[in-house]
């Protein structure tokens, strides 16, 4: 029986300070919950888990399967510079996630542009950073989304292909929250770092793939050959391609 999430048992792995844990069995969304207790006052650092979300949620509105078992993990951070952490906090969460699973599991995840970890082909991981402003148009935190499928085994039928899992039931997800929250923390102090994006780029399993995408509606095919030092990534097709958004998909074109 895997141990329950509890804020006492995350505070006894966490080498950070934060101003508050909450540890839930089920919640509808950890990023819902952190935006309605950035709306209420509440102050940064501060973490939110779950084991199980009824509404979890994905980039451009799509939902996040979130069964039970899981990390649903959410991070409320209030940086110096808003406009470097809206640009570079995804990369900081993917090479954060990697390390913390790589310490806690002795798992080596790969990070999918821009903002999934696979395993073995599937994906195990999510994330999800958003930037909610005041009614004064001001940036309040920025709230870092991370799902985890620690040791689901049962996927719906429209992802089976897709997902996957860590396949840890035995894995100290208190011990994995406090370990994820501690690199968050280092890499989102040191986003300038050079070192962030070198480690981003070791992990990608794209560079040198050939993908698919879309662009004002037409579907283009080309190979990857490199994310720049913002994280773009760098697509050689009929022209020179940087997207700093979107969606890729591995390609067989030739």
């Amino acid at each position: 029986m895997p141990l329950k999430l509890t804020e006492n048992a995350i505070r006894q792995h966490l080498k950070t300070s934060l101003n508050d844990v909450i540890a839930y069995t089920v919640t509808d969304s950890t990023n819902s919950r952190a935006r309605e207790f950035l709306a209420d006052g509440k102050q940064p650092p501060f973490l939110l888990v779950s084991e199980q979300q009824t509404a979890g949620r994905g980039r451009r509105g799509n939902s996040f399967f979130s069964p039970e078992s899981g990390l649903y993990y959410t991070l409320v951070i209030r940086p110096d510079d808003t406009r470097l952490a809206i640009e570079k906090t995804t990369l900081a969460a993917a090479v954060s996630a990697c390390e913390a699973i790589e310490e806690t599991a002795g798992i080596t995840c790969d990070i999918k542009w821009v903002n999934d970890l696979y395993l073995d082909g599937l994906k195990v991981a999510g994330i999800l950073c958003e930037a909610p402003r005041s009614p004064q148009n001001e940036v309040m935190g920025i709230i870092i989304g991370i799902g985890i499928n620690v040791a689901a085994r049962e996927f719906p039928k429209e992802l089976r292909s897709k997902a996957g899992s860590l396949n840890r039931p035995d894995l100290d997800r208190n011990q994995l929250a406090a370990v994820l929250t501690d690199r968050l923390m280092h890499w989102t102090g040191n986003l300038s770092d050079p070192e962030l994006i070198r480690e981003y780029r070791r992990r990608s399993f794209l560079i040198g793939k050939n993908v698919a995408f879309i662009l004002n509606g037409k579907e283009i095919h080309g190979r990857v050959t490199g994310i720049n030092e913002e994280g773009n990534l760098i697509i050689e097709a009929d022209q020179t391609y940087v997207l700093s958004s979107g969606e890729v998909s591995l390609s067989s074109w030739e």
